[in-house]
């Protein structure tokens, strides 16, 4: 048992973690604008968040195992120090594609320090208390999405978007010192083996536990499900139906809300039930609410006001998916849990950035693109579930 409290661990680590929202969703309410500032159209600009999730795709593939060889801190100030530098130069920068540049840097940085936090949760607590921490820090994190849009209205309307990034550089600084004075040291294990064999041979382990593996596809395709939507939340509320810019932070903060009361029944279900039960009966959900978007699409019956409650389910269940699966399959590791920590959360947001980068591409002017992809990626979670993980 762990001698640190799980609920100042679970607030520490929420802390670090809302990194990753607030780098998506502070910006939402500005890509109009900034598309504006550089002569392009929205879905240009929207392209910036699927390049931003592939960067972190990137640094968690990277940073998850580094982790497991040199500790959870120094790689998470280096992952802290890279985001800092980067969100200043986003703060300057004149040019779209330098734009998409500069967002998959500043990921690789979040994404490294991201990617502890899973992995500090399993140094010290497993099983039910492991699944509870994460919740609770799923919880916490859940702020950011919450008052992100909020934020990101008001610098907009008062400092312009540039200083959208600079809030976020200022965001990085307050983590470091969280790391620095909060976050208890975790000596890494001594292993003669070099670096790099050490990385193939710990994500070699991690893709053959089979069990494992339909636990993490099936999270990272249901937050695929949950993230199309984010990609094209701007355009599906504010162009296509015609919702004012101030008030796109009420519709969005709609699924934050769902979120946070799924993730407070989530804490109450673990005392009955297992945490992969519950992650199965949330991506039927997921799934059903998904499909009746695109039934409605298809039919012309699309609504504000129809869409408004299903996509709360679509994207709501991530509160009951993803700290379900992550405390499901890192039951399977535990000298891996860096390297199992660091391939979830790279094919999480490597799936979710092409997922959201494809629907950029094909996109008509319609929600069809974006209510298609969810319903097949929110299928494919549910096949992988019953496919692979149930088998336990």
């Amino acid at each position: 048992m762990s001698a640190i409290s799980p609920t100042r661990l679970a607030i520490m680590l929420g802390s670090l973690v809302a990194l990753g929202p607030l780098a998506i969703d502070t910006y939402l309410p500005a890509l109009p604008t900034m598309a504006d500032d550089f002569g392009v159209a929205v879905h240009a600009v929207e392209l910036s968040v699927s390049f931003y999730v592939i960067g972190v795709a990137l640094g968690q593939w990277l940073g998850g195992p580094l982790s497991d060889h040199f500790g959870r801190k120094p790689v998470a100030y280096v992952g802290l120090l890279v985001f800092f530098l980067a969100s200043l130069a986003i703060a300057v920068t004149e040019s779209v594609r330098m734009l998409y540049l500069l967002r998959v840097v500043q990921a690789v940085g979040g994404g490294a320090t991201v990617v502890i936090c899973a992995a500090s949760v399993r140094d010290h607590f497993t099983g039910p208390d492991a699944g509870r921490v994460l919740t609770t820090i799923g919880l916490v994190m859940l702020m950011a999405p919450l008052l992100a849009p909020a934020i990101g209205a008001v610098l907009l309307k008062q400092l312009g978007w540039q200083s959208i990034f600079v809030f976020l550089a200022a965001y990085a600084v307050v983590a470091v010192l969280v790391l620095r004075f909060a976050l208890p040291t975790v000596i890494p294990k001594v292993d003669p083996e070099p670096l790099r064999h050490r990385m193939f041979a710990a994500y070699g382990r991690v893709l053959r536990q089979r069990v494992a593996m339909g636990f993490i596809l099936a999270n990272s395709l249901g937050f695929s499900a949950m993230f199309i939507f984010i990609t094209d939340a701007a355009f599906l509320y504010i162009d296509y139906f015609g919702i004012d810019e101030t008030r796109f932070p009420i519709y969005f903060g709609c699924n934050i809300v769902t979120m946070l009361g799924l993730n407070r029944l989530n804490v109450l279900l673990l005392r009955r039930y297992r945490g992969a039960d519950i992650l199965g009966v949330a991506l039927v959900i997921q799934t059903l609410s998904a499909l009746a978007l695109l039934v409605l699409t298809l039919t012309g019956a699309l609504s504000l006001w129809n869409t408004v409650p299903l996509i709360m389910m679509v994207a709501g269940m991530g509160a009951l998916i993803i700290p379900n699966a992550i405390a499901s399959f890192l039951a399977y590791f535990d000298s891996d849990s860096g390297a199992a920590t660091g391939l979830n959360g790279c094919l999480q947001f490597l799936l979710a950035g092409l997922i959201g980068t494809g629907l950029g591409m094909i996109h008509n002017g319609t929600p069809l693109p974006m209510t298609g992809l969810m319903a097949a990626t929110a299928l494919a979670a549910l096949g992988c579930y019953w496919g692979l993980a149930r088998r336990s």
